[in-house]
């Protein structure tokens, strides 16, 4: 679920499908210098700014849309630069944000991006009738709920001061970097002229979020084949200039076709942590080919496995530390990730600066898990089901050690594999027992879109008093210092209550051919390719 708009390195491929016709140039001999192949592991559900439903959808999206500005680490410190805005001013009571949109920002199209336009996106996600996975984003804004919606009677914290110049107010102060970093760079803007006569209870199944022919970031949307292929076209009006790479495809591609796909050269860029990297069993071999480049850093995700809260017999804390118990992470680290990677303490990543130290995950121990499920009066005769999605093999490996480690403990498991946008169908229908899922989200530490009462990925429908309380006291503290005192709190509260179980932190194992140069990194997870050139005579 992956969100992040921070740059990384990183480098999917794509692979050849027989039968599928394509430009000349684009397989077998050497590529055009002006078109590149990407790959990632599932399809998009859908290419919806506001609701798409992966971090398969929003590695497509951002090719497409943009935000206000672009994040990025650098030196552990969360920078900002130009997207739609040209500059942003943020007011000494660090309640008022004042952004000026460049002035050579426009639609696909040829229309003018403007304030009406970042005005009639906000009215849209904070519209009750409206699908949307963007609500945490906002929900800082002043007139709206935890949730990102709006109270009734209440006015928006924004005013349009000229046609490409806005302000926004937030309910109480925040932190700077908090905000440029969720709305600034996670929300993507809307087209008020294509969709702003669409009635908010019918946007998410408007045709245009299946065919985004007007977006305003560096690549025009040409085609989707469906479980195929994405193809972009490079916008030559993009107000920061054109990108160098005149084409992109992105390939859905199965995992295990990846390493013969670089090693031929067929293959240009990977899409990134979470969503296609080169499998653990080939990575020496990656690292020995003399075209490409592999880097392996650490992610700024983590994979978990989901109790459902609507299932009763999930509900007794015990049984929840029970299960963590149960499962041998440390296996899962050493023979999954092969050491490339982390046992997961909980939600907040070690690469992220407000990753709390003090806090243990919970020991593998079969016995007292299977004596925590006795106290909570089990029923050793009831069979769970664990939803898995495909595509990350090391996350369908996982799941197999999950069921041996839990049927060792006495839980009977059965496990049903679906494709991805079927999988969160699934979560969100509460059709499951446990689930494994994977996040890969902003470095600020506010998780309320997960962790509290009808977060948009609030997945497992749990509802716990004291981390609402804390999340929403983190998200209206302005202090960075005192922000990592609340942040330590709710990751010590988190741990005791355990909403689900963190698993691992693996590192991002990535590859990019050598003929690209510029290819920046990050702590996302994504990256895109408008900064992307070759090195001509290469191979």
């Amino acid at each position: 679920m992956k969100g992040l708009r921070a740059r990384l390195t990183g480098a999917i491929a794509a692979v050849l499908i027989v039968g599928l016709l394509l430009p000349a140039g684009v397989w077998g001999g050497p590529k055009s210098e002006f078109v590149a192949v990407a790959g990632m592991w599932s399809p998009p559900n859908n290419f919806n700014p506001i609701n798409t439903d992966s971090s398969y959808g929003f590695y497509c999206v951002r090719f497409m849309f943009m935000g206000m500005v672009e994040a990025r680490v650098e030196n552990n410190q969360m920078k900002f630069f130009q997207a739609l805005a040209s500059k942003w001013e943020v007011g000494a009571d660090n309640q008022t944000y004042t952004f000026t949109i460049h002035p050579r920002a426009a639609w696909h199209d040829g229309k003018p991006v403007t304030a009406e336009d970042v005005l009639f996106t906000l009215m849209t996600i904070s519209d009750p009738r409206t699908e949307t996975n963007r609500g945490a984003q906002i929900a800082s804004i002043a007139g709206l709920d935890a949730r990102g919606k709006r109270a009734a009677g209440a006015q928006l914290g924004f005013r349009i001061l000229e046609p490409k110049k806005f302000e926004i107010k937030t309910t109480t102060p925040v932190d700077p970097t908090m905000f440029l970093e969720m709305f600034g760079a996670n929300v993507y803007i809307l087209p008020k002229h294509v969709l702003g006569d669409v009635p908010p209870d019918q946007l998410a199944r408007h045709p245009f979020f299946h065919n985004p022919t007007v977006g305003n970031g560096p690549y025009k949307f040409v085609q989707y084949k469906t479980d195929q292929f994405v193809e972009f076209l490079l916008n030559e009006n993009y107000h920061l200039g054109a990108p160098n790479v005149r084409r992109v495809f992105v390939r859905i591609i199965p995992p295990a076709t990846m390493l013969a796909q670089i090693e031929r050269g067929d293959l240009d860029v990977s899409a990134g942590f979470g969503i296609g990297e080169v499998l653990i069993e080939d990575w020496d071999r990656v690292k020995g080919m003399a075209h490409v480049r592999a880097v392996s850093f650490p992610a700024p995700g983590y994979q978990y496995m989901l109790f459902n809260f609507q299932r009763p017999y999930l509900q007794d804390k015990r049984v929840r530390r029970a299960f963590a118990h149960a499962v041998n992470r440390p296996l899962m680290v050493s023979q999954l990730l092969k050491g490339e990677g982390e046992l997961a303490e909980g939600p907040i990543p070690p690469a992220n600066p407000y990753f709390n130290k003090r806090v243990r995950p919970w020991p593998f121990d079969t016995a007292r898990a299977r004596a925590l499920l006795t106290e909570a009066g089990w029923d050793f005769n009831r069979t769970v089901i664990l939803r898995v999605p495909t595509g990350n093999i090391i996350r369908e490996r996982s799941a197999d050690i999950i069921r041996e480690n839990l049927i060792a403990a006495g839980v009977r498991v059965e496990i049903q594999k679906s494709d991805f946008p079927t999988h969160i169908a699934a979560l969100r229908s509460g059709t499951y027992d446990l689930g494994l899922v994977g996040w890969a989200g902003p470095t600020d530490p506010d998780v309320s879109s997960q962790y509290r009462t009808g977060g948009q990925y609030n997945f497992s429908g749990h509802s716990i008093a004291l981390m609402d309380q804390i999340l929403d006291e983190g998200a209206k503290t302005a202090d960075p210092t005192k922000r990592r005192a609340v942040y330590d709190r709710f990751q010590e509260v988190f741990a005791d209550e355990l909403p689900m179980v963190t698993l691992y932190y693996a590192n991002a194992r990535t590859a990019v051919t050598k003929r690209m140069v510029n290819v920046l990194f990050d702590a996302s997870g994504l990256f895109d390719f408008q900064t992307y050139r070759w090195v001509a005579g290469t191979q």
